[in-house]
């Protein structure tokens, strides 16, 4: 006798005279969601605290699934942010598919960013409240309406996906000294290269970049270089010292690659010099500092060392995967790069200069305009996306 198993079922569509066996409150979601990892607050410059987190969602079946809202909730249900249409569509990175809609067997990650009042009580974990609709797939391989007799319907909701929220973020000093650093590809409500690269090493999906920044530096006349930018030369800052923002050991060190001609593709790049000539610093608590790009024989330290805090770790260079000099700083749970999460931090003191109105300036060579937006003084705050600062 052939039994018709549950996954048939929905495989299938069956016949409405077969029955299903859910307890109540239960749904037959089609889809997959859970958190990469555990969200960690940062307090933002903003003054908002910030649960930056991602979430993947996975279609194991034969359906269409479009994401319609995604709600994170505390775990009393209160809705703690929506995403939903457009909004919804901007944070999700499909690897097929279109906007928020997951063919038979695709899967989607969601950036999300929750924030709180910076003197708000957080959740000790969140959830997310899943609105999707379901379409068939038509013999043309696209989607075709949810048939009427179908068992189940096309449109469900869901909670689930639960986490605990994390640790606060690690306070840093600066990396870097003086005005008019620009933090570039920052946390956390767009997709940036940092923010939106997941990594699977060993068969897990790793989010190692979800805070970094890639600091470049605006000369007097707002420019991060001058002549046409062929040349390391044309980027003043070129050779800035690197600083470690923290007291700890060397656990990590690079020292093979070459520099880059700036405005140019990378070549070259092995997952082994991908961040070029670099520094991990175990800080303590489970916790690295990174420190990429740095020019070759430039460093002052080698495995083994310990550190403190202001201690000049090497210069800025163009090493590795990158297309003009800069420092990408980052810290995360592992001394591996790639093979880690990232984690939140915030710098002791920075003074905010505002926004850059638009990054496409620093790629041309022209002056780049600045929205005076937060700008003034901030402590124990993390700089946003595109905000330009200066460190004493």
């Amino acid at each position: 006798m052939r039994i018709l198993t549950l996954a048939a079922l929905v495989a299938a569509v069956a016949s409405p005279s077969v029955a299903q066996s859910l307890l109540p409150g239960e749904t037959l979601s089609t889809i997959e969601v859970r958190p990469i990892s555990a969200p960690n607050p940062v307090l933002g410059a903003d003054d908002r605290q910030h649960l930056a987190y991602e979430l993947l969602v996975v279609n194991p079946s034969r359906f269409f699934v479009t994401l319609d809202r995604i709600e994170a909730t505390d775990s009393a249900g209160a809705v703690l942010g929506t995403l939903e249409g457009d909004a919804l569509a901007a944070v999700s990175i499909l690897w097929s598919g279109e906007k928020a809609t997951l063919p038979p067997g695709g899967s989607v990650a969601v950036l999300l960013d929750v924030t709180f009042p910076a003197d708000a009580t957080l959740p000790d974990r969140v959830m997310s409240r899943v609105s999707a609709t379901r379409q068939s797939a038509g013999p043309d391989g696209k989607p075709a309406p949810w048939p009427a007799n179908a068992p189940f319907p096309a449109s469900f909701v869901f909670t689930g996906a639960e986490t605990p929220v994390g640790a606060p973020a690690v306070v840093v000093a600066p990396p870097l000294r003086g005005d008019g650093w620009a933090a570039i590809n920052g946390c956390c409500d767009t997709i940036t290269s940092h923010r939106g690269a997941l990594i699977p090493v060993d068969g897990r999906l790793r989010v190692p970049e979800r805070f970094a920044i890639d600091w470049v530096k605006l000369d007097e006349n707002g420019q991060i270089f001058t002549g046409d930018g062929s040349r390391l030369e044309d980027f003043a800052y070129f050779g800035a010292e690197i600083l470690s923002a923290t007291d700890g050991t060397v656990v990590n060190t690079y020292d093979e690659a070459d520099e880059q001609v700036p405005n140019q593709p990378a070549t070259g790049i092995t997952p082994e010099n991908i961040g070029g000539n670099m520094v991990v610093v175990d800080i303590g608590g489970g916790a690295f500092a990174f420190y990429a790009h740095l020019q070759r024989g430039s460093q002052k330290v080698k495995l083994g060392d310990k550190v403190t805090t202001g201690q000049v770790l090497g210069l800025l260079g163009n090493t590795g995967n990158s297309t003009a000099p800069h420092l990408h700083f980052h810290v995360m749970d592992s001394p591996s790069p790639l093979d880690a999460n990232g984690l939140p931090y915030v710098f002791t003191r920075f003074t905010s200069r505002g926004f850059l109105t638009s990054d496409d300036a620093l790629e041309r060579g022209v002056a780049a305009e600045i929205d005076p937006r937060l700008a003034g003084t901030h402590e124990n705050q993390l700089p946003l996306d595109n905000e330009v600062v200066g460190f004493d």
